[in-house]
């Protein structure tokens, strides 16, 4: 992947076709490893596979590496975020940076989920922002500049916190043990993270929260979202939505959740807090949106929000039953929601190339014209609704149904907020999609077959997903059940 993503920089005339043909065979190799690894059980905490390199080791550097079942549904997810960015991103649009820049990311991430070692997690976790930085810096709309560097700041943050972090607990694990080592496995047990002092340890506690939740992002460390997601240009956009922030939630399930009995139950709470607000106030906020892609930003962060409830409610929980279900749960709702978000945006997409407008103000009664991409948006907007049969609906529900036993009549704030995203998608529907038609648009054209392929074979692995959930949902449990 490294070295399909320095080639990139080379070509020119070609570059479209080899970004959609390496990340296509990336995306088919990971989906026939997933099969040939995962299908036959999950193993000790959903690991089926690891190794270790030692590089440095008597300063602890390794090139660690190790697939859980957790990490795999992200790394199918990924690619296929990845890949529906490469193929939107129309050659005569962009320069072969764009390209370049896509394939990068897809190192980054790819290297966020394999990665055993903290030193490595961190450089991974590196090279995702300096791509994404460049999309929205050199091929993004208004004020591009001022948002991309907010984006960068907010980010980078983010990370040197996750940095302190990692040395903190690194420092106090060797002072523990007498022996220097970066590994995940090996840093995050509680009885290590016990022994730090109490101030230094939520200060640790403090920098991975902080790193993760600012990439979901979570309220209200949210600022960044709305300008980045407005201003990136659509691939970037796509790879915003499903990309950045499965990591905050790959480094809640993944990083922290071995932890969980370090953690304590005010941060627990305050998670819950967090998920709760989030859903409410990006709920509401979308609501009064008039431009389409920064409405849908608000609802992806909204979505996020039940990420962060799923894991305060599920750690509080005392019954290992609706723990596993609403953790899970949590799980399952990132790999929807990259999903439905990479399906909406690339809809909107090609909405914005045969209109120009991505407002409802500026679009309306466009299901006249463009039956089939009206069709597939409209889709979309149900699946992120949380409609029964759709990937959506799954996740939500394991959470809404396990969250009760936690946060009892609280559950009511989460219903409130699930009946307002209802109502800002129906509403976005009926705006920009019925009704009488906008003739200011003129002669707007459907689908090409390439386009059609696009979204369906996307909105396909939603309803399949939605129908039989249990093709990642049962690897999800056993991550759960290795753990907790």
């Amino acid at each position: 992947m490294v070295l399909a993503s320095v080639a990139s920089f080379a070509f020119r005339e070609y570059r479209r076709e080899y970004a959609l043909i390496a990340t296509a065979i990336i995306l088919i190799a990971t989906i026939v490893y997933s099969i040939l690894t995962f299908s036959t059980g999950y193993g000790a905490g959903g690991f089926r596979s690891q190794s270790v390199y030692d590089l440095a080791p008597s300063i602890g550097i390794t090139f660690s590496v190790g697939v859980s079942g957790f990490a795999d549904a992200l790394l199918i997810l990924s690619g296929i975020v990845i890949f529906i960015a490469a193929f939107i991103a129309g050659k005569h649009e962009f320069t072969q940076t764009m390209y370049s820049y896509i394939m990068i990311t897809e190192v980054g991430l790819y290297g966020i989920l394999i990665s055993r070692d903290f030193l490595f997690f961190y450089i991974f976790w590196e090279v995702v922002l300096i791509p994404v930085y460049f999309m929205v810096a050199q091929y993004g709309g208004r004020n591009k500049d001022h948002v991309s560097l907010k984006f960068f700041v907010y980010t980078h943050i983010g990370s040197v916190f996750l940095l302190l972090s990692i040395f903190t607990v690194y420092a106090y694990h060797y002072d523990a043990t007498g022996t220097f080592t970066f590994e995940i496995g090996a840093l995050m047990q509680p009885k290590y993270i016990d022994m730090i002092p109490v101030d230094l340890r939520y200060f640790a506690f403090f920098g991975f929260l902080f790193a993760f939740l600012v990439k979901m992002p979570s309220f209200p460390l949210h600022s960044w979202l709305p300008d980045t997601y407005e201003t990136s240009p659509y691939p970037g956009t796509v790879i915003l939505a499903g990309g950045l922030s499965l990591m905050g939630g790959y480094g809640l399930f993944g990083i922290l959740m071995p932890i969980y009995s370090s953690l304590g139950t005010g941060i627990l709470q305050l998670l819950v807090a967090l998920g709760i607000i989030s859903l409410l106030y990006f709920s509401f906020t979308a609501l009064i949106q008039k431009n389409l892609k920064r409405m849908m930003a608000f609802a992806s962060a909204g979505a996020m929000g039940f990420v962060t409830l799923s894991f305060g409610a599920g750690l509080l929980e005392g019954a290992k039953y609706t723990a596993s279900l609403e953790l899970a749960g949590g799980m399952f709702q990132i790999v929807a929601h990259g999903l439905i978000m990479a399906m909406i945006f690339t809809a909107l997409y090609f909405i914005k190339m045969s209109t120009g407008k991505e407002t409802t103000y500026g679009l309306g009664g466009i299901y006249r014209e463009v039956p089939m991409l009206s069709t597939f948006l409209l889709a979309g907007l149900l699946a992120s609704l949380g409609l029964p049969g759709l990937a959506g609906f799954i996740g939500e529900f394991s959470i809404l149904i396990g969250s009760f036993a936690a946060i009892g009549w609280l559950i009511l704030l989460v219903i409130l907020g699930m009946i307002v995203t209802a109502s800002y998608h129906i509403w976005a529907a009926q705006k920009s999609l019925y009704g009488p038609y906008n003739e200011n648009l003129g002669n707007i054209s459907d689908l090409t077959p390439s386009r059609f392929a696009i979204l369906i074979g996307t909105f396909a692995a939603i309803f399949i997903l939605g129908i039989v959930p249990n093709l990642i949902y049962g690897i999800l449990v056993s991550y759960v059940g290795g753990i907790i």
